[in-house]
């Protein structure tokens, strides 16, 4: 009987550090999703190429990984479990090994929170960039030509638009909407900055500056056409009010195709047009890394 008590004792501590670690993981999410949700629904989105297999590639990779956890698992449990039941049979408990046990899982407790933040923080990216991508594929009827993530120096080119009446270089936001906030979800630009319900920023409309100087310069030195290239600032999902006039486009994803289509500041002839898709074709090539 003792040895049953033991066995089941050992069973428990084992089973109860893992799913600890799950705690901490749903602990993480829940209080994320019970503030904020995500800008866009993903169900409403165009699909892209590949994206049934790409899913099917995610699935597969996780059960691949999760039978290796297993079988790993198989084989340590025999022998943690003989282990702790012969630590609580002689009634002496090994406090080295609880304590090294114990900052083991508070140490991976603590990247997990980080890592699940991390992913969290990703995931909200990239369905912001396929809320745009799949937008912009209505520019194509019109003779436009889109690339997405151009690698450049340090950092990447969300979108780029090239036609006849520019080029335009789109930087994505991805936002959460913060459930206490208004329904609305408006963000409004006023005094240079961008007011969302609950936080003030700058920085997205410097970086979209930017990056579009550096697709100028770039081009520039590339082809020898110094082509003006437009900075666009797009928010999927959220209501943008513009209280000042802005130097570019601040759009919803919604509005970032009529913009682009609107715009008369610059004209490109075919000729420079094709040099210029032929310089990005060959910065979007999955070799071309930013450095």
């Amino acid at each position: 009987m003792d040895d049953l008590l033991n066995q089941g004792l050992s069973l428990l501590f084992v089973i109860g550090s893992v799913y600890s670690l799950l705690g901490v993981l749903f602990i993480k999410i829940w209080l994320h999703q019970k503030n904020a949700k995500l800008p866009v629904d993903r169900k409403k989105l165009k699909r892209v190429a590949a994206q049934t297999l790409n899913e099917q590639v995610n699935d597969k990779v996780l059960d691949v990984i999760g039978l290796v956890f297993l079988s790993a698992l198989i084989v340590t449990m025999p022998f943690a479990l003989k282990g702790i039941a012969e630590m609580f049979a002689s009634g002496k408990l090994n406090y080295f090994l609880i304590i090294v046990i114990a900052l083991g899982l508070t140490y991976v407790a603590r990247k997990l929170w980080v890592k699940s933040n991390d992913l969290i923080k990703l995931k909200l990216g990239r369905d912001a960039e396929l809320a745009v991508a799949s937008e912009l594929i209505e520019l194509q009827s019109h003779g436009y030509q889109v690339f997405h993530d151009i690698q450049a120096d340090g950092f990447n080119i969300d979108h780029l638009v090239v036609g006849p009446n520019g080029i335009f270089a789109i930087e994505t936001k991805g936002r959460h909407k913060r459930i206490k906030d208004d329904i609305n979800y408006k963000v409004k630009f006023e005094n240079n900055h961008l007011a969302f319900p609950s936080w003030f920023e700058s920085k997205p409309l410097e970086q979209a500056q930017n990056q579009a100087n550096w697709v100028n310069k770039w081009l520039y030195e590339s082809t020898g056409f110094n082509t003006p290239v437009l900075p666009v600032l797009c928010f999927p999902g959220w209501f943008v009010e513009l209280k000042q006039r802005p130097t570019f486009p601040i759009v919803s994803h919604k509005q970032i195709v009529k913009t682009i289509l609107s715009m008369r500041q610059v004209s490109l002839n075919q000729e420079q047009q094709r040099a210029i898709c032929y310089q990005l074709v060959q910065r979007a090539l999955n070799d071309s890394k930013a450095i």
